[in-house]
């Protein structure tokens, strides 16, 4: 018998009449009218499903980000590279190696205006791995300057007109080269 503020109360004809109809209807119950929930097992199909997703795509994306940022840093270089010909074109030499070439700002590229970038933003450690202008024949008719990849340093780039690159091997190099584990790959 239902009560009301602690006394019993009769059920009246109106009160089981109610109930009755609830009953009939299934009102109150969801998989009575056919909504029902997801299970335990549904939930943990679909998490496992984005899961496996996720472990296909971040990698994807993570590799695509990189490649643009080798694109980016290729296109920086080819400028680079041409600041040295015509460096070269001006003063029949490229510019001197050890302490007369600044890893950071690439001076005196920089400084004569001949390259105006900033490509060692995207480099490790925020400069060029190494510069040197070997002296051919008394004056410095070849360069080569190598940098790796912020973002990734298995990648290194040589910029080069030289047969004594390091990464080079022995092998004439004039132009922006992509190195990757140790082996050149295509841009």
């Amino acid at each position: 018998m239902p009560r009301r503020s602690g006394k019993p109360v009769a059920a009246g004809p109106e009160m089981l009449d109610m109930n009755r109809r609830l009953r009939e209807t299934g009102a109150g119950r969801p998989e009575a009218t056919g909504q029902r929930g997801f299970t335990l097992i549904e939930l943990l199909i679909a998490v496992a499903i984005i899961a496996v997703l996720m472990a296909i795509g971040i990698p994807e994306m993570l590799e695509a980000r990189t490649r643009a940022e080798m694109r980016s840093a290729m296109s920086d270089l080819r400028s680079l590279h041409t600041a040295f010909k015509e460096y070269f074109i001006d003063h029949n030499e490229y510019p001197d190696g050890g302490s007369n070439f600044n890893l950071v700002n690439m001076n005196p590229l920089m400084k004569f205006g001949y390259y105006r970038g900033l490509i060692t933003a995207k480099m490790l450690g925020g400069k060029a791995d190494g510069y040197d202008a070997p002296d051919d024949l008394g004056t410095n008719q070849e360069f080569w300057l190598e940098m790796t990849l912020k973002r990734d340093p298995t990648v290194r780039f040589l910029v080069a007109d030289s047969d004594d690159a390091p990464l080079g091997g022995g092998t004439e190099y004039d132009g922006v080269y992509v190195f990757r584990n140790g082996v050149m790959i295509d841009m």
